[in-house]
Formats: structure tokens, sequence, C-alpha cells
């Protein structure tokens, strides 16, 4: 690890502790604006802002340094398995088309469109008509058009665990991804909306995949899809990763593990990773929205104890209140090295683990 000029290490400076007298100090110089907040709570907020305010401070002064070109580098081929598009039946930032031609012009290799109520694999053939179009017009030679996946997202409005659904998408040019149930979804429900009698479930009282679900992972392992969880606990997308992997499914990954309405602790991900199960380390959960419980620190930490190996990276950006895909994964990737992560190490985690998981050469 790189030294800096007054002696910080990045490596110690992350593992900064701090003491129950500075927690004490601060109570004094420090004020929360929340009237109901308990003693409890106000010492973790101390605690949690004094950690993060000493590495957000330090980091300047270890030595931390890249260049635009390490991430240039790092952005070149670079392949987000995660994003959502326009055709979605509410705003979004940008049409599948604009997205095909974002990537294209950021130099990055492939992205996967997911949808939330119909086929994202129904726009491939479209954005990849758009894309090459654009790239026509172009007076860049050197454009390469990244390449584009979709597929189908189990919800209520596709049948639910519906194989008919899955079997007719086969036809679709870039299918390639079968998601379960997300905001149709039992446990999403009662997390999100505390709604305790509504929504899909993937497995029984006794973690058996249901029937319909056995017949999908069949198709996928048949078909060469990846089956992807939706927004389950740990305990029921465990259950669907093991029943896949002895159906024969090659390809398996876990979406935003962190998310609350799919939360997983490291240990379960090093348990699915440990069974050939991808984990997405997601854009949105790292920036816009702090659900990798503490940010980019989090996403490294995923790196150094899962593995970059085992990550896939997924923005699973395109809300219009949040900046586009391209312009967070870059950011991405200025925190991780900013954080402690190596640039082979995002290189292993945004193009070679997600080339593999694609079968991309």
């Amino acid at each position: 690890m790189t030294q800096g000029h007054e002696g910080f290490d990045l490596e110690e400076l992350l593992k900064v502790e701090v003491s129950s007298e500075r927690i004490e100090r601060l109570k004094e110089w420090t004020k929360f604006d929340d009237p109901d907040m308990t003693p409890e709570v106000e010492e973790y907020l101390h605690r949690q802002f004094a950690k993060l305010c000493h590495i957000q401070y330090g980091r300047f002064l270890a030595g931390v340094t890249f260049t635009e070109e390490d991430i240039d580098e790092c952005m070149c081929g670079a392949i987000d398995i995660h994003t959502h598009g326009g055709s979605d039946p509410f705003d979004r930032l940008l049409l599948e088309d604009e997205m095909a031609i974002e990537h294209t012009q950021a130099r990055m290799r492939a992205l996967v469109i997911k949808t939330w109520y119909t086929p994202s694999a129904s726009r491939v053939a479209m954005a990849e008509r758009a894309l090459k179009q654009w790239i026509e017009r172009q007076e860049d030679e050197t454009l390469v058009p990244a390449k584009v996946f979709g597929g189908i997202t189990l919800n209520y409005s596709q049948g639910g665990l519906n194989p008919e659904a899955v079997k007719k998408c086969l036809g679709f040019p870039g299918m390639k991804y079968v998601w379960m149930p997300m905001v149709d979804s039992y446990h999403h429900r009662r997390v999100v909306f505390d709604d305790q009698d509504y929504g899909l479930r993937i497995v029984d009282d006794k973690y058996n995949v249901l029937a319909p679900l056995k017949e999908i992972c069949q198709i996928a392992a048949d078909n060469n899809l990846t089956i992807a969880s939706g927004h389950y606990p740990a305990e029921d997308t465990r259950a669907l990763m093991e029943y896949a992997k002895k159906a024969g499914v090659r390809h398996m990954e876990i979406i935003h593990p962190t998310h609350i309405h799919s939360k997983h602790t490291i240990e379960d991900m090093k348990q699915a990773a440990s069974e050939g199960v991808k984990l997405m380390l997601m854009g949105l959960g790292s920036t816009c929205f702090p659900i990798h419980e503490t940010g980019p620190l989090y996403s490294v930490r995923m790196i150094k104890e899962v593995g970059a190996e085992n990550l896939v990276y997924g923005s699973d950006l395109g809300q219009i209140q949040n900046p586009s895909h391209v312009t967070i994964t870059r950011w991405l990737m200025k925190l991780l090295l900013s954080f402690g992560a190596t640039k082979e190490e995002v290189k292993t985690v945004f193009q070679t683990a997600p080339a593999a998981h694609l079968e991309l050469d």
C-alpha cells in the first residue's frame, strides 16, 4: 500500500476505531436533529460519523493515487450486468437504445437490460439496430458496439413463476437472464410496504423450490440462461441456487445482496461464492443510495472478503433522480480505488468476472 507524505497508510486508516472517550467529547461538540433519538442510537451515529469522517479526510493523506487514464483503462471493456431503461411504465433516465449508445461511447463492452413488467429481452433487437445506425453516422472508426443482453423478470405481469413465459422469450436475441420476482415478491412487500398478505414465493415453508420454478430452472439449464435472484431473504435465495446448480444451471447470480429487501451478510456471500454463485456489486447502493451499509467502504470489504473474482458489477441505475449508468460506473471505480481496492481487483469486478459470467470471449 502506498505511503503518504505524513506517514499515513490506507490499510491502517480503514481499520480506525473510535474510543468511548472520543464519543463523549463529540456529544458535547455536535448534536443531531432528531428529538426522538435514543442514547444508544446517538452513540452509534457519532461513532459511525467519526469513523467515516476520519477515513474521508485521512485518505487524502494516505498516498492513494490514480489518474484519469487509470479509470479509462478500467472503463474500456467494462460490463454492466444490471441496467434499467425507459421501457418500464414510469419515468426512467434513458431509453434502451440511448443506454447502448452511452455504453459504447464509454468504450464499455456490454450491458444487460432489466425491466420490471415486460421481458427486457424483447428490447435487445431494437436497441442493437439503433446502436448500429448511430455508429454508422459517427466519424470515429474505433467505436465498437456494446453487446446488449436481456431477460425476463417473473413478476405478476408475466404470470409469476411462469415456465411458458420463459419459453416464449427463448427466440429473442440476447436472451440471457431469468430474474426472480422483485416488486411482487412477498418479502419485498412486507419489508418495503409492511404488507403481510401479498406477493409471490419461490420456496415452501421447508425451503423446497416450488414446482413451476423447478421447470424454469430446467429450461435455464437446457438453454444456458442465467438464474438470478429477486427480492428475497438469503435463506430463500440459497435454496433456489442450490436447486439450480443441481438442475445443471451453469450461471447463477445474486442481485444487490446488500439491499434491505434482499440482504445477505458477508458470510452469506462467501458461502454462495463457494458454490459458484456470482454476487452483484451495485453502483446505486455504493453511491447514490447508501444501502451498502457504509457505501463504497462496504463494497471494498466485499471485494477483499468475498473475492473480486466472485463479484460482477451492476449499476442498478436508470432512475431519473440519479446520474447515468456510465457516470456512476466511472465514479464508483474512483471510490473503490480511493478506499483500498487495487486496479486489478476493479478490472476483475468490472471486466473479467462479468465477461466470463456472460460467456464472452
